[in-house]
């Protein structure tokens, strides 16, 4: 059997190959080479780490070809990137399906960002493809664009009691009172996983909404190791009511997945989880934190910023033009919602793990 080099060009190499350069596109195959480099780029994230690569394709089954853009062996810039091929919205080339942002991670190299472009239109065009680009603020990308989506952010770098002292009023009066209520938070590792995907699962089967398997969130948070971590909140009965995944990017920390058993709002559980989950992330030498992708003028969008975050602009490029963006298409299928909600929790998770890894939001 031949043995897989650290980097394979894609089938159409001369098409990444911009006026000549040496530096062209390929299949990246080497994890450490690869995250030296994003770890190293100003404008990577946790988001372009190796590590998605293994749990997408592990858990989902997804083919999840990694480009680089590359000078002989040394890297300019990366790409990663996720073919997504589903019945129910048709096949997508996604950076990254799942997650808020990833895309292009160039330091600003415009010969590097144009090679990938090129290749991942290219790769599009042969899966006969959507292509979806998610990144962390506006590009000059010659792409369609979709402003829709923002992330909320908040200044946490003055510390826990500058922060509780900036904090609207009735979001501290809401703290204290799920405090009075016994809520208490804890930082754990894995071992919490069983409890916090009963509560992610049941309130997305609230919501309608079916959601990934627990086997992806376990390859997660080995994946990720010390960059990851889960907050429960637990009343003065040891039940958990509510909990989290946060992960650490550099002097940011956010919080992408999130849930409280609704059976449980009158205790204030949300209230705990966001402040304690901000105060971790004090200790943990965090600047900001992040409270996720909300659409703008949404309900969640309101609800975060009542804890006097900043939305930060997500642009969301795709090729070709005509296409619609991932999220509109789901939009189609609002209809299922009601139906979901009706099913018992177990039913969803199994039926819901098939068909979440189909949709890319």
């Amino acid at each position: 059997m031949r043995r897989r080099s650290a980097r394979e060009l894609i089938r159409v190499p001369d098409a990444a190959d911009l006026s000549g350069s040496a530096v062209r596109s390929h299949v990246w195959a080497d994890s450490t080479t690869w995250d030296a480099y994003v770890q190293g780029a100003s404008d990577g994230s946790i988001m372009h780490l190796w590590a998605w690569k293994d749990v997408i394709e592990r858990s989902c089954g997804h083919r999840a070809p990694f480009l680089a853009a590359a000078e002989g062996d040394e890297i300019r810039g990366v790409l990663p990137l996720v073919v997504i091929r589903s019945r129910l919205l048709g096949r997508r080339v996604v950076s990254l399906p799942f997650l808020d942002h990833a895309g292009l991670c160039t330091s600003g190299d415009r010969r590097a960002e144009g090679i990938l472009l090129q290749a991942a239109k290219d790769l599009a065009d042969d899966e006969r493809a959507v292509l979806e680009l998610r990144q962390f603020g506006e590009r000059d990308l010659d792409l369609a664009r979709s402003l829709d989506k923002v992330t909320m952010q908040i200044d946490i770098g003055d510390g826990a009691e500058a922060l509780w002292k900036r904090l609207p009023s009735n979001r501290r009066g809401q703290v204290r009172k799920a405090q009075r209520n016994g809520l208490t938070a804890s930082i754990e590792g894995s071992e919490a996983i069983p409890e916090f995907y009963r509560v992610l699962s049941t309130n997305m089967r609230d919501l309608g909404s079916p959601e990934h398997g627990v086997t992806f969130f376990r390859l997660l948070m080995d994946a990720l190791e010390e960059r990851a971590r889960i907050i429960s909140v637990r009343t003065s009965a040891g039940e958990t009511i509510g909990a989290g995944i946060m992960l650490r990017d550099r002097d940011r920390v956010s919080l992408p997945w999130s849930s409280s058993l609704r059976s449980s709002f009158r205790l204030g559980p949300n209230q705990i989880l966001y402040w304690e989950a901000m105060c971790h992330a004090i200790a943990w030498g965090a600047g900001v934190f992040d409270f996720g992708r909300s659409s703008r003028g949404s309900g969640t969008f309101e609800s975060k910023r009542e804890w006097g975050t900043e939305p930060v602009q997500l642009a969301w490029y795709h090729y070709p033009e005509t296409a619609a963006a991932s999220y509109e298409d789901v939009q189609r299928f609002a209809w299922m919602t009601k139906v979901w909600q009706r099913l018992p929790v177990p039913m969803a998770n199994a039926i819901g793990s098939r068909i979440r890894k189909s949709i890319p939001n």
